[in-house]
């Protein structure tokens, strides 16, 4: 069935369903159907359809509005919506030939034809109760929030997911209120990560990780579940795993694009929540990694039914000044109903009142004092809670007593909160500042033993000053229990993040910098004994230490680090951030190699991200050009191959030739045949796109054999298995020569060593193979079959290269199939895609597909207006591959038009490219349109016959048995 790009999903309205059917009734809003009041099990894609159908009963919907409807942002078969009919007619034990509930309308789609009542909202004999609000001694101004809160709750807890952001300005109380809702939910699961403001790029997925690490601690099902269906989470924690079990994920998830964690999460936390309700947070988003809101988006999105409450927390100004993700993703969200905000506002002046009340019950009764303070603090709770213990503190030591509103009180209110803080720095003891100072450098989160080697103090007095900030409930957060866990390297945390950031300005820059590279050189030492201490923090500390060449090879250990891990997009802020450092430090071959790995890693990210865009291409050329300097650069495979890969696909190939030279040269001067297998690679795929088939055959077979003497596998060298690749390469040079059983020989191959391997993309490597040589030979049958699994594969594993090429195949095959019109517009689109991700190798191929379609359709003024493209591309990219094709596409469309004699000479052009491109296969079919439309003369038919005497592994193909008929047909008139 055909593709489709659905419209976006409606919104669900406001008013929920609730309407009684037959003997049924229907709740929307509470995800049931209850027949004579007991529930049924109904999928969620089926009910979606029934609440479609019900909204609007005897009217007649057709099936793209359903599709939209239900579906939404996806690409989806009519199929799928005629299975949901039918799973719904089964629950409603409604038959399709004498429906008394939905009637099938041929060939537009379906009637709902029950009558329907109302049920008002007492009538409803399930659902959720409303929530009275709440009154909550000592909880004030956010009783309507919290109340907001546990509706949210108890909805998840009934199966409909729900995303709940709470927003507000630093010190607002967002963090209260999520703890206030955390204890009112008893004992239920709940996972919590929190972002924190990092001196460099993020780790990915950072706060989700923490939060996961979390409830495996306190779950011991979980770690199963993530080894079961997520296993890249289970490889960004590695305590979960032996060191055998990462190196097989490692090897398993090659080639796998970033989406897949995103799938596997969905997936986990849906499985998980089928047990236990769960609620995940997730606080200050406003500093999170970008893939962490993608996954949040995800999340959003899924339509499985899944008990889950997410609810994260953020700075509305923050990502509005920054221009962060989480601002368009909030207003997308809520704009489709899938998410809910709550935006937390200063106090009232009446909450002041209360604050005052609880805090300082002697202040409480002054009106004045009450409104001035209120006007003073813009009512945010943390500049309250500051200025109350100091007025309280003053208080106590018989200053103001008389009237707190003079002198001191509200004179010592602050502007802003940077004042605030700094009075109360001014009120640490001389060695609590100078523990909070250090602390400040090491980052949000420090250890007790890093803050004492930098200070020089004893670990347990450290820890024991450390102690007592907590228990203020200012300062510190204290570290979270470890059972087994050393008490000195659980961590501490600062309550908020301003606090640390108004620390670390005031210490003086040169005492800054010392203590960077202090703690720098501690964790070293910390990660050489097993401690987790990751890349890019050690990369942070020595940049702002000064010592730019060490920060700069943490920063590739850390991008090389996030590329292996699917995160191409922190890969390229490390990268870059790298590369800032350079201008730092002396021209050497040391500062060479370091251009040479950032700029390699930047590139193949960029086009992991952008696609095979311009800055992907600078970043590796620049990289290409440094490798004069450094010819052994341990990323020269990496490198070289990956540039190669760039140039073909946008279509540069004498620069990806020459590229292949250089690798040619190199493997010599290096003696490393890996080297010499890229150039293979290359070699072979730019000599095929441009018709030189025996000379790319010969770069293909040398390849293969230089990998039958590796006594081990490649590595990371190669996006799939050169193996798979050449052999599929070697499939598609047999063909012209009429070798259909070798070639398919050679695929089974292919396909045998990509399942013996299970790397997803060298699976889909093989496909895509397959699916072009099978167009060659006409077979759509066989090439729908390879477009439906290479989507599967793509779909399953997010594999982002093979998005466009499944619909393309898929298309091609409609339209032989017997759906030219939908087949052109899926090919199209896919190819347009495909040139917007700057992949332009083959287009002529693509081109021909949409060609083609059109020639089925009978449009012909379409088909030649894309012939001409198809040509025009052909002729200033010396892409010959397709060009017998094309011209016998030509001779169809001038024929059609009535200029016989155009037709012929476009046969003519396709027998000239045939025999110059040394390809009696397409030799016969040329040759077998002559004497088909009659214009053969005796040679060619002699010519003909000797062809179909020549290639007997043609046998059985429809061209060769095309070609007999012709002969017969001339030998009988």
């Amino acid at each position: 069935m055909a593709l489709r790009t659905a419209q976006p999903r409606s919104q669900v309205p406001s008013t929920a369903l609730r309407v009684r059917f037959d003997r049924f009734e229907l709740d929307e809003a509470n995800a049931t159907l209850l027949r004579e009041g007991e529930p049924i099990s109904l999928p969620p894609t089926p009910f979606a359809v029934l609440c479609a159908l019900a909204r609007q009963p005897t009217t007649l919907l057709t099936k793209e509005v359903l599709l939209n409807n239900v579906w939404g942002h996806q690409f989806v078969s009519e199929s799928v919506l005629k299975t949901a009919i039918s799973d719904l007619r089964s629950a409603l034990d409604d038959n399709a030939r004498s429906p008394r509930l939905i009637e099938t309308v041929s060939r537009k789609g379906y009637r709902f034809i029950a009558e329907t009542t109302p049920i008002s909202r007492q009538q409803a004999q399930s659902g959720v109760p409303a929530t009275e609000p709440e009154h909550h001694s000592g909880f004030i101004g956010r009783v309507d929030a919290l109340t907001r809160l546990k509706q949210a709750w108890e909805l998840a807890c009934s199966g409909r997911r729900a995303i709940v952001w709470v927003s507000g300005e630093p010190g607002i109380g967002k963090t209260m209120l999520i703890e206030h809702f955390i204890s009112s939910i008893g004992e239920a699961a709940c996972a919590r990560g929190q972002c924190v403001e990092h001196y460099g790029a993020g780790e990915p997925y950072l706060p989700v990780l923490e939060a996961i690490a979390d409830l495996c601690r306190t779950d011991s099902t979980l770690p199963a579940l993530l080894r079961q269906v997520a296993p890249t989470w289970l490889l960004q924690l590695p305590w979960l795993n032996t060191a055998e079990e990462r190196d097989a994920l490692r090897r398993d998830l090659a080639g796998v694009a970033p989406e897949r964690m995103m799938r596997e999460m969905g997936e986990a936390l849906d499985r998980y929540t089928e047990r236990v309700p769960l609620l995940l947070v997730l606080e200050d988003l406003h500093w999170s990694d970008s893939a962490t809101v993608h996954l949040l988006d995800f999340i959003a999105r899924r339509r499985r039914s899944a008990r889950l409450m997410c609810l994260a927390s953020f700075r509305i100004t923050e990502i509005i000044a920054a221009e962060h993700p989480l601002k368009s993703l909030r207003h997308e969200l809520r704009l489709h109903g899938l998410s809910q905000e709550i935006v937390l506002d200063p106090f009232s002046e009446a909450d002041v009142g209360e604050f005052v009340k609880q805090r300082a019950p002697s202040l409480a009764a002054n009106e004045t004092f009450v409104r001035s303070l209120h006007e003073r603090t813009d009512g945010v709770p943390l500049f309250l809670a500051a200025v109350i213990d100091e007025v309280m503190g003053r208080h106590a030591d018989g200053q103001n007593q008389s009237n707190p509103i003079d002198g001191f009180a509200l004179a010592a209110v602050p502007e802003n909160l940077a004042a605030i803080i700094d009075h109360y720095i001014a009120r640490l003891d001389s060695e609590q500042r100078l523990i909070l100072s250090a602390a400040a450098t090491c980052g949000m989160e420090f250890r007790v033993t890093t803050v004492a080697e930098l200070t020089g103090q004893d670990a347990a007095k450290v820890a024991e000053m450390c102690d007592e900030l907590a228990r203020q409930h200012l300062w510190l957060v204290p570290p979270k229990s470890r059972a087994g866990g050393d008490a000195f390297e659980n961590p501490f945390t600062f309550r908020h993040a301003l606090f640390r950031q108004v620390l670390y300005e005031r210490t003086p820059a040169s005492v800054r910098m010392q203590a960077h590279r202090k703690i720098g050189a501690a964790l070293e030492r910390e990660r050489a004994h097993g401690g987790l201490v990751t890349a890019p923090e050690l990369a942070s500390h020595f940049e702002r230490a000064r010592e730019s060449a060490t920060a700069v090879r943490y920063y590739i250990e850390g991008a090389e680090y996030a590329l292996a891990h699917l995160s191409p997009a922190e890969c390229i802020n490390l990268a870059e951030r790298g590369l800032s450092l350079l201008p730092q430090i002396a021209e050497s071959a040391e500062r060479a190699a370091m251009e040479i790995s950032l700029s390699t890693l930047s590139g193949i990210a960029t086009s992991h991200v952008a696609g095979i865009t311009e800055e992907a291409k600078s970043a590796l050329r620049r990289a290409y050009l440094l490798l004069e300097q450094v010819p052994q650069h341990p990323m020269r495979r990496r490198l070289l191959h990956g540039f190669g890969i760039v140039l073909l696909l946008r279509a540069d190939y004498v620069d990806a030739l020459a590229l292949a030279t250089k690798a040619e040269a190199l493997s010599s001067a290096l003696n490393d045949p890996v080297l010499l297998i890229a150039a293979c690679i290359v070699h072979g795929n730019v000599d095929q796109l441009q018709g030189r088939s025996q000379t790319a055959r010969e770069w293909i077979e040398h390849g293969l054999a230089l990998l039958e003497t590796l006594d081990a596998a490649p590595g990371e060298t190669f996006l799939s298995d050169p193996k798979v690749t050449l052999l599929g390469l070697l499939a598609l040079q047999l063909l012209p020569l009429g070798l259909i059983k070798q070639g398919r020989t050679k695929l089974e191959q292919a396909h045998e060593s990509a399942k013996r391997l299970g790397q997803p993309m060298t699976r889909l490597v093989a496909l895509w193979f397959d699916a072009l040589f099978q167009v060659r030979l006409g077979d759509p049958e066989r090439v729908r079959v390879l477009a439906d699994e290479m989507h599967a594969l793509v779909d399953e594993f997010s594999l982002g290269q093979g998005r466009t090429a499944c619909r393309w195949f898929g298309g091609w095959a409609d339209a032989r199939l017997g759906d030219p019109l939908n087949g052109y517009h899926r090919i199209r689109d896919a190819h347009d895609e495909n040139a917007r991700w700057g992949m332009l190798a083959g287009e002529t191929e693509t081109l021909g597909y949409a060609v083609e379609a059109r020639v089925i359709a009978e449009d012909w003024q379409a088909a030649e207006a894309e012939l001409h493209e198809a040509l025009a591309l052909a002729d200033k990219r010396t892409e010959r591959v397709y060009l017998p094709q094309l011209h016998l596409l030509q001779a169809v469309i001038a024929r059609a038009q009535g200029r016989r004699a155009d037709s012929e000479c476009a046969i003519r052009r396709s027998l000239d490219v045939a025999r110059a491109q040394q390809s009696p296969w397409h030799e016969l079919v040329a040759l077998t349109e002559l004497c088909a439309h009659k214009h053969a003369t005796a040679e060619d038919r002699r010519t003909l016959t000797a062809l179909v005497g020549q290639l007997p592994e043609a046998a059985g193909t429809p061209a060769l048995e095309k070609a007999r008929a012709c002969l017969a047909g001339a030998k009988h008139t």
